[in-house]
């Protein structure tokens, strides 16, 4: 039975990175990987990757979702890990890493 636990389990670890802790560790290339720190992407990561994040500001209240391959390859890159080890995360654990890092890829909306 998956946890109730809908908590983003997301820590700012400086320079910009993000340390997500998973709810489940899985065997990466060198041992268990436990958690995983995201860097800050930039510009060119998204001509890489694509920009995983969709925001729509038009239908009523703002909606976010995510192009998953673009997302898969995001978290692999941000993180330097192999694609393989993202793929091992639980289905919950993706999606927490996922809004972890959304906050990246959404406009700055202060004036």
């Amino acid at each position: 039975m998956p946890e109730n636990d809908t908590a983003v389990t997301a820590e700012a670890v400086g320079d910009g990175k993000l340390r997500v802790k998973l709810k489940r560790p899985v065997e990466g290339p060198n041992g268990e990987i436990a958690e995983l720190v995201f860097r800050e992407p930039t510009g060119a990561d998204i001509q890489r990757h694509g920009n995983p994040v969709n925001l729509d500001l038009i239908n009523g209240d703002p909606k976010i979702s995510y192009e998953a391959k673009a997302m898969t390859a995001m978290l692999s890159a941000l993180a330097n890990v192999p694609p393989f080890v993202i793929g091992r995360i639980t289905a919950s654990d993706w999606n927490t890493c996922a809004l972890a890092i959304s906050g990246f890829f959404l406009p700055d909306m202060r004036s």
